[in-house]
């Protein structure tokens, strides 16, 4: 096999390769004898007709293409292995020159990753913040904890701050508006605007009507009709010792109170250490401007975008068709606000990956199955993934996850 390699772009190549006449005439044998099974030719059983005669009775231009299709896979892959490219597309391919007896001629254009010269990682300087917890923050979590395990009794009055309020509702402003159900904790602040204060003082089957901003349009009001099916009265629990035992490994509350300290240390911990992150791929891009795959800008897209029609149900409760319907746009128009977002991650990626490259950052196979030890040991049921996981998939993940690790390390973060 011989090849040439031509640049169309900063991210785009294209090969010529040739295949000599007696590898082809491999293929060719091979494809023949491949069709040979499949025919049936008077006074033979199917598949035991001579090659020879099979020739004869199949047209040559599907033997020609069979073997084509042979000769490409291989020597594409064969092309791969020996020229070290990054390609990150299907290669598009057009075949030159094919005939049996003669040397198979294609090209295969395809996407790669730009070369791109990065910044002195010297100069770029990441801050570590000094991670502080207050006092609020800890007294804050044991409330939350406190109301974690509250219990809720039926009331018949009004509504209040605290209450567990149990309702339906749908929106008169738009047509057909389907009935759904939902619960809070009312004085939490974390629902659709104004329909906290609509709940407040209503009583259990009572309905009401309020408005609230449009969601498609700010500017502009809906209306909500409400109906609340259950209302609970919140009956918190006394913070002693005794009750702090029950949680599990704790013996008083000063203990409970320092692994709070320390489960919110570890928390800004690694909020900090995101955010370093984040300020270090900045770093990295005030190199040189480099073209962008649009391949991998797509791909990007693509996964935001299924994860936008996943979370939708779940969090609004309602279909991705409504959903676009209520913010009066089409899924082309999501797809092209989400265009920036993604190009900035796929920066990122192509940014820390040449990092990488230039510090020839690797990870020892030992490494590798030091991470793969560890990723079991969080299974109770171990051995049986272990059995059934794709263990050369799993290890080229926690491959680029050691090196990502080691090249943040080398940036300070």
């Amino acid at each position: 096999m011989k090849y040439e390699i031509k640049e169309i772009s900063k991210t785009k190549k294209k090969v010529e390769i040739e295949v000599e006449a007696k590898d082809f005439d491999n293929y060719y044998n091979q494809a023949l004898l491949e069709i040979a099974k499949e025919v049936e030719l008077p006074g033979f059983r199917k598949g035991k007709a001579p090659q020879n005669l099979v020739e004869e009775k199949v047209k040559p231009e599907l033997i020609t293409s069979e073997a084509a299709e042979k000769a490409i896979r291989d020597n594409w892959m064969n092309f791969l292995k020996e020229s070290k490219e990054e390609v990150i597309s299907q290669p598009q391919v057009e075949i030159i020159k094919i005939a049996k007896g003669n040397n198979f001629v294609f090209s295969a254009e395809f996407e790669i990753l730009p070369l791109i010269k990065l910044p002195d990682i010297k100069k770029i300087e990441i801050k570590k913040e000094e991670i502080k917890v207050e006092d609020k923050e800890v007294e804050d979590s044991l409330k939350w904890i406190q109301q974690s395990r509250a219990t809720f009794v039926e009331k018949d009055s009004e509504a209040q701050k605290d209450d567990l309020a149990e309702f339906s509702f749908s929106c008169l402003s738009i047509e057909n508006d389907p009935l759904k159900q939902d619960r809070i904790v009312l004085g939490k602040g974390h629902y659709i605007e104004g329909l906290e204060e609509a709940v407040m003082g209503m009583k259990k089957e009572e309905e009401k009507e309020f408005e609230t901003p449009d969601p498609r349009d700010k500017s502009k009001k809906v209306t909500i009709k409400i109906k609340l099916d259950s209302l609970k009265k919140m009956d918190l629990p006394e913070v002693t010792d005794e009750w702090v035992k029950g949680l599990g490994k704790f013996n008083s509350i000063d203990e409970l109170k320092e692994d709070i300290k320390k489960g919110i240390t570890e928390e800004k911990e690694i909020a900090d250490n995101q955010r370093r992150r984040e300020e270090a791929i900045k770093g990295l891009l005030t190199g040189e401007k480099f073209e962008v795959p649009q391949i991998l800008v797509k791909r990007e897209i693509d996964f935001m975008m299924n994860n936008i029609k996943e979370r939708v149900p779940q969090e609004l409760k309602i279909s991705f068709e409504e959903y676009l319907k209520q913010i009066k746009k089409t899924e082309e128009e999501v797809e092209k606000e989400l265009g920036k977002s993604a190009e900035e991650k796929v920066k990122g990626f192509l940014v820390l990956h040449q990092l990488i490259k230039d510090e020839k950052i690797e990870a020892s196979e030992e490494e590798i199955n030091q991470k793969i030890e560890e990723m079991l040991n969080s299974y109770p049921n171990k051995e049986e993934i272990r059995k059934t996981m794709d263990k050369e998939k799993v290890s080229l993940y926690l491959e680029d996850e050691i090196k990502r690790e080691k090249a943040f390390k080398l940036l300070g973060c």
